[in-house]
């Protein structure tokens, strides 16, 4: 029998054009989403204006967010670690 691999992409949330209470709805139900369909890791495309300001709380106070990084190279994501889901 072949070993099947399975390569499970990063899941990706691209805020651009949303206004901000839009935007914090859809990173609340994003991260649990993928919390729940077992993602270890998850990035967040926020932009450099006014959600920018505003997702490093929103990260920091949710409770399927282990720790997160500004993407270095582009100031405008986020790359984020989920929490190890209990089954």
């Amino acid at each position: 029998m072949i070993p099947t691999l399975v390569i499970k992409m990063t899941p990706s949330l691209d805020l651009h054009g949303k206004h901000v209470h839009e935007a914090w709805k859809t990173v609340d139900r994003f991260l649990k989403d993928c919390y729940y369909e077992d993602y270890n890791y998850c990035e967040i495309i926020c932009g450099q204006g006014v959600i920018k300001n505003e997702i490093e709380t929103w990260l920091h106070l949710n409770n399927y967010v282990r720790e997160y990084r500004i993407n270095s190279r582009t100031l405008g994501s986020y790359n984020i670690k989920l929490k190890k889901r209990k089954h």
